[in-house]
């Protein structure tokens, strides 16, 4: 097999290496991703474009799934099929595109809902019930606090009312925007 690779041409060099990248890439995101839970790291990368098309959103799985599957097609169809070379890319091609569709919409609907941890902080904590740990002075802004699945969540906050609200009170979360909570003190 390696020998019928090897001879027949640059082309089946490239779908060897488009496997054995998108293998290498899987396993490297699925250690990084468990390194960062074990060892608690947040690493975030903000990639700021203009384009209507926004890369980061596809998921990692769905790139190394396009991927693999591209070059394993390609390589079935150019070894065992023996089609010429402008069939087997447009095949492995469409084959890899399908797979890493499939990867992304697996990973948006079954995968990413199902991980209790990763939320928006504003649906989180909106109807809350937080503790005021800074004074929040009328008019002006102090801090909440509330745990939540991932641990204890501190914020800024305002009150809803404009009256000042003591250290130590109860509030209600109504919203949050950005890092900071409109509250309302809860009544004894």
């Amino acid at each position: 097999m390696i020998q019928e690779l090897l001879a027949s041409g640059t082309l089946n060099i490239v779908y060897a290496s488009a496997v054995l990248v998108s293998f290498i890439f899987a396993v490297i995101t699925l250690l990084g991703a468990e390194a960062g839970d074990v060892f608690d790291l947040d690493i975030d990368f903000d990639a700021d474009a203009d384009s209507g098309f926004d890369f980061v959103s596809i998921s990692p799985f769905s790139l190394a799934m396009f991927g693999a599957t591209f070059g394993l097609t390609g390589l079935v169809t150019r070894l065992w099929l023996e089609m010429a070379a402008i069939p087997s890319i447009l095949w492995a091609a469409g084959v890899g595109i399908i797979f890493g569709i499939a990867a992304q919409v697996l990973f948006i609907y079954v995968l990413s809902p199902s991980k209790s941890s990763h939320f928006r902080l504003a649906d989180d904590a909106t109807g809350r019930e937080a503790e005021v740990i800074i004074t929040i002075p009328a008019n002006g802004r102090g801090s909440i606090a509330f745990d939540n699945v991932s641990g204890r969540v501190t914020l800024g906050a305002r009150s809803s009312t404009g009256k000042q609200i003591k250290r130590g009170e109860f509030v209600t979360i109504e919203r949050v925007i950005g890092r900071i909570a409109v509250v309302q003190a809860k009544e004894n």
